[in-house]
């Protein structure tokens, strides 16, 4: 086998099976379809051509003799206004008051009531104007400007016709509530001895006209315009042909109203319209053809490429750690089915060996905390035993009763309990019985507790704060040359409680406070601290602890971070 055809089939194999099914069923479908269009379209072209010429050439004489009749029949009608008798004698009257000129200009109006509802078409018309020496009459809704009829141009084109009708470009007129285009059709009104009594003048929407290039059957994209002699363009459609557009009829009437013409311009595509819908139908079929190969193909993914996407999705997120009841179950072949339950069976015993994992490290950690417990519990009481024996080495008195009674409580508060947090208005209390031990020993230190009352339910663990006391009593206070004071104090920070134990001892060098903190995770002579802090961290984590500050010759700050919380666990409260 070639490398060429190696190469083949190694693409081929790398293809998804979606894709490879696509590729078998297009080709099948589509060549003996695009044949077939071809075929039919070709067969269509010259009929095509020939009917619609035909039909486009009648369409625009039909549209041309309607324009023709519209534009006739309101001169019919402006020479009936300016003809009839009646009118005649009204306008001829020189109105002596406001109330003549309007007792004539409602006959005026009855009159053009009956000669204005002769036809359909007179709907078109805005507004009928008699203008006299004398008078001005307006019959319908008039425009800001009075349409212009008193423009000497206007009347000067209008006199020149000699009572012949004339008619206007259409041009933009406002009301006050509407624009509109209207034509103005004007003639000089006339007695039966030819004297000049006014001029009449016709307004009509421009609708009259484009409202008969809509009502014909030309389709959209048709360019229909209207004409004047000297190819000053009237009116339009609105279609605008484009330069480099090749045109397949262009059609000319030239038999209207005072020499206008009718234009049409149709797109080559016009010619092709019923070519363009037969292959539009043939491309549905076509599509058609298609859409049941991709049902075909969709019925086989289905069966086989969805499963085992959603088989990799599972094991996917099975990697991810999603528990096992969350992963889905779902149908398709048997054998992808059956691949996909195993997977999940095997997932469940993951989650199984993985909890029991959890719960044997949760018991690691509860006994390395009882450990550090027990640590604490012998040096304390060694220690405590040395102050008393310097207590009875000094003299014999009946504070030794005080001082065993502080000492049975802490040891009460110490070996009571499971070792859970405890209330910390409970370690202060402590904290106050120890101070009552050691003032034995180190009289001459004061301790003071700021705790608001807000954080006296706080959770802490149990005898969190004696070590520190222990330390700034022992490090700090014992070998400086002033009294002592420790200050607990207590405040939140955003989540956080933040316990500070303060005192104005000799304070720590800063190299030898780089070893202490470096050395957090190793017990040292600084027992009390290393033990704090990992206790801390195996409670709540590496985001909390202890921090130190301290300023030699003025004394250490001491900072514990905890978690804030405020209701207190009966339970524990029952045990500590």
């Amino acid at each position: 086998m070639s490398a060429r055809k190696l190469r083949f089939f190694f693409r081929w194999g790398r293809i998804r099976l979606p894709y490879k099914l696509l590729l078998v069923y297009t080709p099948l479908i589509l060549l003996p379809a695009l044949a077939g269009i071809y075929s039919l379209t070709a067969s269509y072209t010259d009929s095509s051509k020939a009917r619609t010429s035909e039909y486009a050439t009648n369409l625009l004489s039909l549209m041309g003799q309607k324009i023709d009749d519209r534009l006739s029949s309101y001169e019919k009608l402006s020479k009936q206004i300016m003809t009839d008798d009646g009118l005649l004698s009204w306008i001829s009257v020189k109105p002596k008051s406001i109330y003549e000129n309007f007792e004539i200009q409602n006959a005026i109006n009855e009159k053009l009531n009956v000669l204005w509802l002769g036809a359909d078409q007179n709907a078109y018309i805005r507004a009928i104007k008699i203008v006299t020496p004398n008078a001005q009459y307006t019959y319908g809704k008039n425009a800001i400007n009075d349409f212009g009829v008193g423009d000497a141009n206007f009347n000067r084109q209008v006199a020149d016709m000699k009572g012949s009708a004339l008619w206007f470009i259409p041009e933009a007129y406002s009301d006050g509530y509407e624009k509109f285009e209207a034509f103005r059709l004007g003639r000089s009104i006339r007695d039966k001895k030819l004297n000049v009594l006014g001029t009449l003048t016709i307004i009509i929407r421009a609708d009259a006209i484009t409202d008969i290039f809509s009502q014909t059957k030309f389709h959209e994209d048709v360019a229909i315009k209207l004409l004047s002699s000297d190819n000053e363009l009237i009116l339009s459609n609105g279609v605008q042909i484009r330069e480099d557009e090749r045109q397949l009829l262009t059609y000319s009437q030239n038999q209207l109203h005072n020499e206008w013409r009718l234009s049409a311009q149709l797109p080559l595509n016009q010619l092709y319209e019923p070519i363009y819908r037969t292959a539009r139908l043939a491309v549905f079929i076509v599509l058609i053809c298609i859409a049941i190969g991709l049902v075909v193909t969709q019925l086989l993914a289905m069966d086989l490429v969805i499963p085992i996407r959603r088989l990799m999705l599972n094991m996917k997120h099975g990697i991810k750690g999603v528990r096992p009841g969350k992963l889905k179950r779902f149908g398709g072949a048997i054998e992808i089915v059956e691949m996909n339950d195993t997977f999940i069976s095997v997932m469940y015993e993951i989650e199984q060996l993985v909890d029991e994992v959890s719960r044997q490290e949760a018991k690691k950690k509860d006994a390395e905390i009882r450990v550090l417990q027990n640590q604490i519990s012998p040096h304390f009481l060694y220690n405590t035993l040395n102050s008393i024996r310097w207590m009875a080495m000094i003299q014999e008195q009946d504070n030794i009763k005080e001082m065993v009674d502080s000492l049975n409580r802490m040891l009460t508060y110490a070996l009571r309990g499971q070792g859970g947090p405890v209330r910390l208005s409970k370690e202060i209390a402590v904290l106050h019985s120890y101070v009552t031990i050691q003032k034995v020993r180190y009289q001459h230190f004061q301790f003071t507790a700021d705790i608001p009352d807000e954080l006296e339910n706080a959770r802490v663990p149990k005898f969190l704060l004696q070590p520190l006391m222990e330390n700034a009593l022992i490090h700090g206070l014992a070998q400086a040359d002033r009294p002592g004071e420790i200050t607990v104090r207590a405040r939140t920070e955003g989540a956080a409680l933040l316990l500070t134990v303060e005192d104005n001892g000799i304070g720590i060098e800063p190299q030898r406070l780089a070893e202490i903190v470096g050395n957090f995770g190793q017990a040292d002579n600084h027992f009390g601290l290393h033990s704090v802090h990992e206790r801390i961290q195996l409670h709540y984590g590496r985001s909390y602890g202890l921090s130190i500050t301290s300023i030699p010759g003025k004394g250490t700050e001491v900072t514990v971070t905890l978690p804030l919380q405020l209701h207190p666990n009966e339970e524990d409260e029952q045990h500590a």
